[in-house]
């Protein structure tokens, strides 16, 4: 038995040292393959809040803008968060809804496997949208560029942002916690804010988005993509309070999600979210290259009037 041990941290120490190796040789290629992860790499190293705080201002101000104001910009200074900053209509809800219903969705783990909704695999529990197809919808575009979501962003951070990426997708009941259900903070760009709307109602066992209220300034020993569990924030959540974002369908919060939060799983029935990210130097969630056609776009005159939030999304033909 001492010899099975023995082994087994022999083999677990050398397959950590092959990890130490092979992954600064993956994100080396991934760069080469795709310069905005050079910048993504770079800033996850820094982790310090004052730090990281000042080269954010650096950056914002490489492409500062014309000063906007929102009165609802020291909410998000003080919680981290705005809990609905927009007013979204069941009408708008249920538009998204049958909107989504044409296109079809794909396993997170392995984006090939593409179904409809109502015929995914039984192991699958989360189902994402493809990005890409949401920007065809003119409900969900209408929402990006809202100008008080514009003005929220402009008055925190001193410049307009880019609609960098976003993504719709289900959560479906299961005993398995996926990676952003565990507490961590989005370490992917300086200068970020999500907009997160829900689509189905959400209450208690719905799986509600969990947040830690002006954890974004709390000096909290962390990394990039580190996850943790409820006990190593037993003391933080004691004395901060999460908030639990529950609500009917076209509840919506808009978050510094450089403050620590997490999402659960539904215990009862799915959850699908609409999430939209602004940032000012884009990140590679989004598609490299260019995917929206602004000559053949249906809502080529929405993408015109705001073309400057659109920044690597548009072609011109």
């Amino acid at each position: 038995m001492y010899k099975i041990l023995k082994n087994t941290k022999i083999f677990i120490k050398r397959f950590k040292l092959l990890f130490l190796v092979i992954k600064p040789l993956y994100n080396i290629v991934r760069i080469i393959l795709d310069k905005r992860y050079l910048y993504h790499h770079l800033q996850g190293l820094i982790t310090n809040v004052k730090i990281r705080s000042n080269l954010a201002k650096i950056e914002a101000n490489l492409f500062k803008s014309e000063k906007r104001f929102s009165d609802k910009t020291d909410l998000i200074r003080e919680n981290s968060y705005i809990e609905n900053p927009l007013d979204i209509s069941n009408e708008k809800v249920e538009e998204i809804k049958n909107f989504l219903k044409d296109f079809n969705c794909h396993d997170q783990t392995n984006s090939s496997l593409e179904f409809d909704i109502n015929s995914r695999p039984s192991d699958c529990h989360l189902a994402f949208y493809n990005s890409s197809d949401l920007f065809k919808s003119e409900p969900i575009l209408g929402l990006a560029v809202n100008e008080v979501l514009i003005d929220i962003y402009n008055d925190l951070y001193g410049c307009d942002p880019i609609i960098d990426h976003m993504a719709a997708w289900w959560t479906f009941p299961s005993d398995q916690n996926h990676e952003t259900q565990y507490w961590h903070r989005d370490i992917d760009t300086l200068n970020m804010l999500k907009f997160l709307i829900y689509l189905t109602d959400v209450e208690l066992n719905s799986g509600p988005h969990y947040l830690i209220p002006g954890s974004h300034d709390m000096q909290i020993r962390t990394s990039k993509d580190k996850k943790h569990e409820d006990q190593e924030f037993e003391a933080i959540i004691k004395e901060h309070c999460p908030k639990v974002f529950t609500g009917p369908a076209g509840t919506n919060f808009l978050e510094n999600t450089f403050a620590f939060h997490k999402g659960t799983n539904p215990k009862d029935k799915p959850r699908l979210l609409l999430e939209i990210i602004y940032s000012r130097v884009p990140t590679p969630f989004s598609n490299k290259k260019p995917f929206i056609s602004l000559d053949e776009s249906e809502h080529s005159s929405l993408i015109r009037e705001n073309i400057n939030l659109f920044k690597g999304k548009v072609t011109f033909t």
